[in-house]
């Protein structure tokens, strides 16, 4: 069995620039041109080569020959050309979107009409919108970090992490609802509009919860998102890219699992220091006091006779003395025992 390569390559190319051609991509003009040289090639084939059977011929006069084989190639050459200029060539705008068209000369036009529109095909590019029910997150990759840490509710940081003004960290993220009331704002004035407002809004975000408190963040949320909104709308976002800003929500706001863990280690060395503080303390005014017993024994005892301070020990003495069984009192005979001041 014989393969024709030209017919090979052009089936090939021609499903290859069917599918960039729905991607709209400039780089469909690649196989499209091969499609087209192979077709060429397997025409001239086809009319120039005897063939080893009999063709069946529809048309006979002075000129030759025509077999059905050569019209079905010529047939499909031509639909083959037709389907491509037509995916190439259209684009349809749907409600709730719109389109910027750049033209050959680098033009780029706004497109808000819905329905069936034609540009030049693979000369020019269409790049579309949705202009209305648009989210932009805080950080960018917010919904794919979600989707990974689903579940986990301390030890994945789906959001970003934020030093908040009393040295804490929470992890949070944000969402903006907008739309587009601008095209030609949004993507004609700005040269990579998703971008450049994906990194507006970061930025925005980012510096007014670094000003706030981590107790605020984790508790007021709604008191959040109404400053958060305000900010947005006193900022310039609105006016730099043709958009309208409807609402802004903080998402999951808390204490990050390694934040909780040292936040505890702070709070029991914390608690250790002031145990060691209090004790010290109370040993310190324990000191105090019995130095003030003594200065005041002291004060006392000083008016006090030698005679009878005397007196007052050898008491002392006998009192700790007479109780204890292993003291052996000697009493010369005659002699009474007489304790004298």
């Amino acid at each position: 069995m014989k393969i024709n390569t030209s017919l090979v390559i052009f089936l090939v190319m021609v499903l290859l620039t069917a599918g960039m051609a729905l991607e709209h991509s400039r780089l469909a003009i690649i196989p499209f041109i091969i499609a087209i040289i192979a077709g060429i090639t397997l025409i001239s084939k086809e009319n120039d080569e005897e063939p080893k059977i009999k063709k069946v011929t529809i048309i006979n006069n002075d000129k030759g020959n025509v077999s059905i084989g050569g019209l079905v190639v010529v047939v499909l050459f031509v639909l083959f050309i037709i389907v491509m200029a037509v995916l190439l060539g259209s684009y349809r705008i749907e409600t709730g979107t719109g389109a910027i068209i750049t033209e050959v000369n680098g033009n780029k036009v706004p497109m808000t009409e819905i329905g069936w529109h034609t540009r030049t095909p693979l000369l020019t590019d269409v790049e579309k919108y949705s202009v209305v029910n648009n989210n932009i997150y805080f950080p960018a990759d917010y919904l794919e970090l979600e989707n990974k840490f689903k579940g986990d509710s301390q030890a994945g940081a789906i959001g970003f992490d934020i030093k908040t003004t009393d040295d804490k960290v929470v992890d949070t993220g944000a969402v903006m609802a907008f739309e587009i009331v601008d095209l030609i704002q949004f993507g004609v004035k700005n040269t990579h509009p998703q971008e450049q407002l994906q990194k507006a809004y970061d930025s925005l975000v980012f510096n007014y919860l670094q000003s706030q408190s981590s107790d605020k963040i984790t508790t007021q949320i709604t008191s959040i998102n109404a400053e958060l909104y305000q900010k947005l709308k006193e900022s310039k976002i609105e006016e730099q890219f043709g958009i309208k800003v409807n609402s802004v929500s903080l998402l999951r706001p808390t204490f990050t699992k390694i934040a909780l863990d040292a936040l505890a280690e702070k709070q029991a060395i914390q608690a250790k220091s002031e145990g060691e503080l209090n004790a010290a303390k109370n040993r310190a005014e324990a000191i105090e006091t019995i130095a003030k017993a003594q200065k005041s024994q002291a004060d006392i005892l000083k008016n006090v006779p030698q005679e009878q301070l005397d007196f007052n020990a050898k008491l002392a003495l006998y009192d700790t003395l007479k109780g204890s069984p292993n003291v052996i009192w000697v009493i010369p005979t005659g002699q009474p025992v007489v304790l004298s001041k």
